[in-house]
């Protein structure tokens, strides 16, 4: 880092299933990173123990790193595993519309298989709904009802509502949430019980839906209400807790938090909801960033960490968002950035399959806790860290740069007795059967994802990143036909260090429910006419612009609260649109949302159809069933300081500056003499022929025989097929 006088940093901390990582930037975009093994039960001590590596590796103190830095951001697992370890779990209880006291119960239909792997979900009298996160006699209904024009039908029952939290409140509930139906439309009755909540129990948590997620669909809207609640406690009080630490140390500037959406926000700002996911969001907004630096059009991101492999595709029309996500197989309504997931990575554990008696591998994974046997932590099961250390890819000496030493010895007697004695083959060919079975996994999820849009591989640019990552590109990369492969030296710290990269940014939606039925339609020029829609239809667009108006209102006034002046703030706005009697949303960015006259309207009208024709053809059209508004997003934006990255000279082909050495490694056909390189002693135009190892402090990188790798300007490593 060589610190100079009155340096400031910026640093970005990622939690993930293994390790937790943290970037260090310096003014003029250079950065150093740091890793530390995550401690699930006590997620504050991993974060400073990832920051004080980082510290170390650049030649300064943790307490004169944290002094001198302007940005510290955070992207935690923390709600996520709550929900999925249900540790110390709240008593939460719910108030809901009468006759809807089993929404959570019951769920939707994909409730049995979502968020389960494929191989379980074949078979049905094996699967269930997962366990409701609240009691159902926490669960209470109270007469009252909306209509889906907002207008008060049935008054709410002050008195029932009042019994309903005396009631919550005898059980000993740690919080209670407030769903009804309709209120995103009109919020009055959700906040009258909130007024009785505040009275009975003034210090108790509260989350209503119309505050945290105002979205039609009550079953995933209802998920989103609890989960905010149910997580509430663990992330405030772990965000708390940093924050507290961190002022000890001299950090007293904004401590922002990833969001699952692609942004940052300041803790205090943040739903709990929101960070769900976060982590791996933070590698496709790496992604994102290295897309715009190379000028691709095409690139995909895959993140091969001790747990999990994560996918993120962004085509040349940019990244996409998941509607509905799934959490800890509960569909909720907050969108995320689209990232897709399976259980594989380093510490996926490899089995012989007692009905088939066949390898099997994954997706159980070994974790952080006890992790891989050559970790030596109390791990049985050999996982795939453990073949590669008997392969001979992963150097056992040199582990995270020499800190953490591997046992070769325990790691091969594991896969003896647990994979080849039962196979009858011999260490090293089961070691090599484990890799080819999860690179052949990732590389299925990699093919199927970009055949199910339609997109032609030979077009993309492959990001390789996680810890793992680059161990396995090579394998799971293999005769699909991408354009090449791109590795960066911080590949094992990439989440973190695409955090760094990420504007403020904050969403805000909610469901208008405009009904636009039998628009006039002209069928000369194939366009909806207008001229007396505004009248006729006056009282819904009145509805959706006061919708539209306080979603404004909103983001301004949260990002005046980040710090941001109006002037800095960018917005965006999105509309789902349908035709009448559809059931699938068209995703549509008109440039502005407010219908002010008939201009405004005909504007998002003609944005609808020419995406409608764009995604279907024209002859698809459904004009006679009018328009349905579904939801409108609004998104806001600010930039902050980021790394900018180095051009470096040109230094010419030879690499042997970088050589460290010979080594036997284990590929297709047997043990392969493979020259060792230093990663971070590669320069420009450096250029290596596979087979071959590339060895970072936290990663390596493995080219197979019939690959080639290529340093570029950025000290990058770009891998193609051998020509």
């Amino acid at each position: 880092m060589n610190p100079k006088k009155n340096e400031k940093y910026i640093i970005y901390i990622d939690t993930g299933g293994t390790f937790s990582d943290a970037v260090v930037v310096k003014q003029d975009g250079t950065f150093v990173s740091g890793k530390a093994p995550t401690t699930p039960q006590n997620l504050e001590e991993c974060f400073f123990n990832c920051i004080e590596a980082a510290a170390k590796n650049g030649g300064k103190s943790l307490q004169g790193l944290l002094s001198s830095t302007e940005i510290l951001g955070y992207g935690t697992t923390a709600g996520t595993n709550a929900i999925l370890t249900r540790y110390n779990a709240p008593k939460i209880g719910l108030i809901i519309t009468k006759g809807f006291e089993d929404t959570t119960m019951i769920g939707r239909g994909l409730g049995r298989w979502a968020g389960i792997h494929p191989l379980e979900s074949i078979h049905i009298p094996t699967t269930d709904r997962p366990e409701p996160l609240i009691r159902r006699r926490l669960i209470k209904g109270v007469t009252e009802r909306i209509d889906s024009a907002g207008e008060e039908i049935i008054p709410l029952y002050e008195h029932e509502a009042e019994q309903a939290v005396k009631e919550l409140l005898a059980e000993g509930v740690d919080g209670i949430c407030v769903v009804f139906l309709w209120s995103f439309l009109n919020d009055s009755h959700e906040l009258k019980v909130k007024e009785i909540i505040q009275a009975l129990a003034p210090d108790l948590p509260t989350s209503l839906s119309c505050e945290t997620s105002p979205l039609i669909r009550e079953s995933s809207r209802t998920n989103s209400t609890v989960v905010n609640l149910y997580i509430g406690t663990a992330v405030k009080r772990l965000l708390e807790t940093i924050k507290g630490r961190l002022n000890t140390y001299g950090y007293k500037k904004p401590f922002l938090i990833m969001q699952a959406a692609g942004g940052l926000s300041r803790s205090e700002v943040v739903r709990p909801v929101t960070t769900l996911h976060s982590g791996p969001v933070g590698g496709l907004v790496g992604v994102r960033f290295f897309k715009e630096v190379y000028k691709l059009d095409n690139v995909i991101g895959s993140d091969v960490g001790g747990t999990s492999f994560d996918v993120c595709i962004l085509p040349k029309e940019g990244s996409a968002y998941i509607r509905e996500p799934v959490v800890a197989r509960f569909p909720i309504s907050n969108p995320m950035m689209e990232i897709i997931s399976i259980g594989a990575g380093g510490g996926t554990i490899a089995y012989i399959d007692e009905l088939t008696g066949m390898l099997r591998v994954g997706p159980h994974s070994a974790g952080a806790v006890p992790g891989p046997v050559c970790y030596q932590r109390g791990g049985t099961e050999p996982t795939v860290t453990d073949a590669d250390v008997v392969m001979g890819r992963i150097d056992p000496d040199y582990f995270l740069g020499g800190t953490m030493k591997l046992d070769k010895e325990a790691a091969w007697k594991a896969i003896k007795e647990k994979i080849a004695g039962p196979l009858k083959v011999s260490v090293e060919k089961a070691a090599h059967d484990i890799c080819a079975i999860i690179d052949k996994v990732m590389a299925d999820i990699l093919a199927s994802t970009l055949r199910q849009r339609g997109l032609d591989p030979g077009e993309f640019s492959v990001f390789a990143f996680g810890g793992a990552g680059p161990a396995h590109c090579g394998g799971y990369t293999f005769g699909i036909g991408f354009k090449d492969v791109i590795v960066c030296p911080f590949a094992a710290t990439f989440s973190a260090f695409g955090a760094s990269t990420a504007d403020v940014y904050h969403r805000y939606e909610s469901s208008p429910f405009v009904v636009l039925p039998g628009l006039p339609f002209n069928v000369t020029t194939g366009r909806f006419t207008v001229t007396e829609i505004m009248e006729k239809y006056r009282a819904n667009i009145e509805r959706y612009n006061r919708i539209c108006e306080t979603l404004i209102e909103r983001a301004f006034g949260d990002m005046t609260e980040e710090g941001f002046k109006k002037d800095e703030v960018r917005m965006n706005f999105i509309l789902e649109m349908r035709y009448g009697g559809q059931l699938h949303e068209v995703v549509t960015r008109p440039q502005r949302i407010m219908i002010s006259n008939v201009d405004d309207l005909n504007h998002i009208l003609t944005t609808f159809e020419e995406e409608y024709i764009r995604l279907y053809s024209e002859g698809a059209m459904y004009s006679g069933g009018g328009i349905e508004i579904y939801n409108i997003t609004v998104e806001v934006s600010a930039g902050v300081p980021k790394p900018t990255p180095v051009k470096h000279p040109y230094k010419g082909k030879d690499p042997s500056a970088a050589f460290k050495g010979v080594r036997d490694v284990w590929f297709d056909k047997g043990y392969a003499k493979s020259n060792v390189y230093e990663m971070l002693r590669l320069e420009n135009g450096n250029y290596i022929k596979g087979p071959a190892i590339i060895e970072g402090v936290d990663t390596t990188f493995v080219v197979p025989s019939d690959r080639e790798v290529v340093m570029d300007e950025y000290l990058n490593m770009v891998m193609t097929q051998k020509a």
